[in-house]
């Protein structure tokens, strides 16, 4: 499947993609185009361009950069995608002068438009990827974790090909990466959420504001900003949870709490260390844009508090996790796919079925990975079980990184009520006291019910 990129697709479409007129987008071949940026192109194409330029994305084609970019199958390599539209005489400089000329310019209201037209255009490009997930509108209505979940059936069977898997993850990550609701200024957050309800609906932990993992001119990280970000990173991550088919099959909230507080740790630290490589920050780059530095200088300019909590942590991060990415020089899909690898490790507190569940995930995960690392390798079996070996070493020292960050907020508790006892969800998360209680009350029925039998074995 690897050597194909467009599942689906017949020799003959491969070899001949749709005719492009004079009037179409030059990109991908859309009937509805005009002059974009300098060339003829269509609303998701122009949408597209202009986001990968403004948030300096970094994408990598996993088939050697030959795919072909159809209207049907324009979402599946962005690489290629943006290559082409630059190929096609789309300016990246044009992007970045309306950026400069837009904020003044425009008032809110026309903003939201032009945001609302792309991520329609993007919703129908992935109309086009049959049921591999949702469609996720922002606008006009507050999203819920049912605008980012997809139907599970569905994406069980779509994701049952290493290649069709790659892309759910990859186009589930594009999506809540890009979903937002309101500005970071005007947010609402709390800690104070049971994490039941928390899971449930995770806005009501914190709204869906824009993603600034980019931003050029990141601020320190402050301590207002640090609970910020850990209530935004408990919604994003949650959000990026329900884009898995195994965890949309957890239909037992006691299993779904169990995952939550074994990966939501791990997989934020593997997340913020990709992100602090691709941004090349020395140091932690949150949600909000702003940072926390790993030069212990510079750590003098932050908050005492910030520092005992982010410390110890960012040495590790730094050394252990970054490296080990900026050595490898690792891609997004090599990402996506560790986090699904630790999102679904199997536990024997899980129940039947989620253990069932998660097991045929991470060996399914585990798999695309290998695949994923041979095509990347050239077909070089020696040269991708390294490769395999040194990403997969990377997950063990991500889960150190979160039981680091228990440390640090139990230590905080001890001065801040919103980490401490009776402090919800941040207290439940670090102490995983949430499971350790429904796990207590589990033996105490199992011992309740083993001291009625033996009771009644006595009495005959």
């Amino acid at each position: 499947m690897l050597g194909m990129p467009f599942t689906g697709m017949s020799a003959n479409e491969w070899r001949n993609p749709s005719k492009v007129d004079d009037l179409s987008c030059l990109v991908c071949g859309d009937p509805n185009a005009k002059r974009h940026y300098g060339a003829m192109s269509c609303n998701g194409c122009k949408g597209f361009f202009r986001r990968s330029i403004w948030e300096k994305r970094v994408y990598h084609c996993a088939f050697g950069g030959r795919c072909i970019i159809e209207t049907k199958y324009r979402n599946r390599c962005r690489q290629c995608r943006l290559k082409k539209c630059e190929a096609v005489g789309m300016d990246r400089e044009a992007v970045r002068t309306e950026r400069k000329k837009k904020t003044p310019d425009l008032d809110n209201k026309t903003i939201k438009m032009e945001i609302k037209e792309e991520i329609d255009t993007d919703s129908d490009d992935d109309a086009n990827l049959p049921n591999i997930h949702s469609d996720y509108s922002t606008m006009g209505h507050e999203a819920s974790p049912e605008d980012i979940k997809p139907d599970p059936f569905t994406l069980l069977f779509a994701g049952r090909s290493n290649s069709e898997r790659i892309a759910a993850l990859r186009i589930g990550e594009e999506k809540v990466m890009n979903a937002f609701e309101v500005s970071f200024y005007v947010a609402h957050y709390t800690m104070d959420c049971a994490i039941g309800p928390a899971i449930e609906n995770p806005a009501n932990v914190c709204e869906r504001t824009e993603v600034l993992f980019h931003n050029s001119n990141p601020p320190l990280i402050t301590f207002d900003t640090l609970r910020f970000n850990w209530c935004r990173t408990f919604t994003l991550t949650i959000d990026w949870f329900a884009t898995l088919p195994e965890y949309n099959m957890l239909g037992n909230i006691a299993d779904k709490k169990l995952l939550v507080t074994m990966a939501l740790m791990p997989v934020g630290w593997l997340w913020y260390a990709y992100m602090a490589y691709v941004t090349k920050t020395e140091g932690i780059k949150f949600i909000d844009g702003s940072w926390f530095p790993s030069d212990e200088t510079l750590q003098q300019s932050v908050c005492s508090k910030c520092v005992g909590y982010y410390g110890k942590i960012t040495k590790a991060f730094m050394a252990d996790v970054v490296s080990r990415m900026k050595e490898l020089q690792m891609d997004e899909t090599e990402m996506c796919l560790l986090k699904a690898i630790i999102t679904t490790k199997p536990s024997h507190l899980y129940s039947q079925f989620g253990r069932i569940e998660m097991t045929k995930g991470s060996m399914n995960y585990r798999s695309t990975l290998c695949e994923y690392i041979r095509g990347k390798c050239g077909g070089s079996y020696p040269d991708a079980a390294v490769r395999v070996a040194k990403l997969l070493q990377i997950i063990p020292i991500v889960d150190v990184l979160g039981k680091f960050e228990d440390e640090s907020a139990i230590l905080v508790s001890l001065e801040e009520a919103s980490f401490g006892p009776g402090g919800g969800l941040a207290y439940d998360i670090h102490t995983k006291e949430a499971t350790k209680t429904e796990r207590k009350e589990k033996e105490n029925a199992f011992q309740e019910h083993n001291n009625a039998q033996h009771h009644m074995f006595k009495q005959q």
